[in-house]
Protein backbone atom coordinates (compact mmCIF):
# COMPACT_ATOMS: atom_id res chain seq x y z
CA UNK A 1 0.00 0.00 0.00
CA UNK A 2 1.21 3.40 -0.78
CA UNK A 3 1.60 6.87 1.38
CA UNK A 4 -0.88 7.87 -0.52
CA UNK A 5 -3.77 5.04 -0.30
CA UNK A 6 -3.06 4.94 3.46
CA UNK A 7 -3.45 8.94 3.79
CA UNK A 8 -6.93 8.49 1.63
CA UNK A 9 -8.04 5.73 3.55
CA UNK A 10 -7.17 7.34 7.29
CA UNK A 11 -9.17 10.19 5.55
CA UNK A 12 -12.00 8.12 4.85
CA UNK A 13 -12.15 6.62 8.21
CA UNK A 14 -11.95 10.10 9.93
CA UNK A 15 -14.74 11.99 7.66
CA UNK A 16 -17.11 8.65 8.26
CA UNK A 17 -16.37 9.04 12.19
CA UNK A 18 -17.60 12.83 12.62
CA UNK A 19 -20.33 12.03 10.17
CA UNK A 20 -21.06 9.23 12.63
CA UNK A 21 -20.54 11.74 15.79
CA UNK A 22 -22.70 14.40 13.90
CA UNK A 23 -25.55 12.41 13.37
CA UNK A 24 -25.79 11.01 16.92
CA UNK A 25 -25.25 14.54 18.50
CA UNK A 26 -28.50 16.11 16.19
CA UNK A 27 -30.70 12.57 16.93
CA UNK A 28 -30.29 12.18 20.21
CA UNK A 29 -31.92 15.41 20.78
CA UNK A 30 -34.89 15.31 18.02
CA UNK A 31 -35.69 12.48 19.80
CA UNK A 32 -36.30 13.47 23.17
CA UNK A 33 -38.31 16.64 21.61
CA UNK A 34 -40.22 13.74 20.13
CA UNK A 35 -41.11 12.45 23.03
CA UNK A 36 -42.02 14.80 25.10
CA UNK A 37 -44.31 16.52 22.96
CA UNK A 38 -46.09 13.44 22.63
CA UNK A 39 -47.30 13.03 26.17
CA UNK A 40 -47.54 9.12 27.31
CA UNK A 41 -45.32 8.68 30.80
CA UNK A 42 -44.88 12.47 30.81
CA UNK A 43 -48.56 12.80 31.57
CA UNK A 44 -48.87 15.20 34.64
CA UNK A 45 -50.91 13.26 37.72
CA UNK A 46 -54.41 14.81 37.88
CA UNK A 47 -54.10 16.64 34.75
CA UNK A 48 -57.43 18.55 33.42
CA UNK A 49 -58.28 17.81 29.81
CA UNK A 50 -61.55 19.67 28.59
CA UNK A 51 -63.76 18.42 25.35
CA UNK A 52 -66.47 20.10 23.57
CA UNK A 53 -68.11 16.84 23.45
CA UNK A 54 -68.08 14.48 26.11
CA UNK A 55 -69.57 10.62 26.11
CA UNK A 56 -69.60 8.07 28.60
CA UNK A 57 -70.35 4.41 27.90
CA UNK A 58 -69.99 2.98 31.51
CA UNK A 59 -66.18 2.99 32.92
CA UNK A 60 -65.36 4.76 29.51
CA UNK A 61 -65.60 8.09 28.63
CA UNK A 62 -64.96 9.80 25.12
CA UNK A 63 -64.45 13.28 24.63
CA UNK A 64 -63.97 14.95 21.49
CA UNK A 65 -62.68 18.66 20.19
CA UNK A 66 -60.24 18.54 22.78
CA UNK A 67 -58.22 21.16 24.79
CA UNK A 68 -54.87 18.95 24.89
CA UNK A 69 -52.04 18.41 21.99
CA UNK A 70 -50.88 15.31 23.81
CA UNK A 71 -51.07 12.03 21.05
CA UNK A 72 -50.75 8.63 23.12
CA UNK A 73 -51.26 6.86 26.01
CA UNK A 74 -52.32 8.91 29.36
CA UNK A 75 -52.27 8.17 33.26
CA UNK A 76 -54.36 9.55 35.85
CA UNK A 77 -56.26 12.37 34.63
CA UNK A 78 -59.60 13.95 34.00
CA UNK A 79 -62.02 14.75 30.83
CA UNK A 80 -64.38 17.13 31.24
CA UNK A 81 -66.66 18.85 29.56
CA UNK A 82 -67.96 22.89 28.95
CA UNK A 83 -70.83 22.39 31.42
CA UNK A 84 -69.43 20.85 34.70
CA UNK A 85 -69.11 16.97 33.99
CA UNK A 86 -65.89 15.75 35.15
CA UNK A 87 -64.42 12.04 35.04
CA UNK A 88 -61.08 10.95 36.69
CA UNK A 89 -59.65 8.09 34.90
CA UNK A 90 -57.00 5.59 35.09
CA UNK A 91 -55.86 4.63 32.25
CA UNK A 92 -56.48 6.20 28.22
CA UNK A 93 -55.43 7.77 24.87
CA UNK A 94 -55.21 10.89 23.21
CA UNK A 95 -54.78 11.72 19.81
CA UNK A 96 -54.65 15.44 19.92
CA UNK A 97 -57.39 17.71 20.27
CA UNK A 98 -59.16 15.26 17.91
CA UNK A 99 -59.92 13.05 20.57
CA UNK A 100 -59.52 11.53 24.24
CA UNK A 101 -60.72 8.49 25.67
CA UNK A 102 -60.46 7.33 28.96
CA UNK A 103 -60.98 3.79 30.81
CA UNK A 104 -61.49 2.80 34.44
CA UNK A 105 -63.29 6.75 34.77
CA UNK A 106 -65.59 8.10 37.71
CA UNK A 107 -67.36 10.94 38.34
CA UNK A 108 -64.76 13.43 39.43
CA UNK A 109 -67.13 14.50 42.45
CA UNK A 110 -67.33 10.74 43.74
CA UNK A 111 -70.61 9.66 42.08
CA UNK A 112 -70.40 6.74 38.97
Amino acid sequence: MTASQRVRRIGLRTLAAGAVAAFLATAAPVTATAASSHGGAATRAGERIVCNSVDVDGPNVFGRDCDTDRWGPLEDFTIADGNGKAFRCQTGWAEGSLWVRGQNCRRANGED
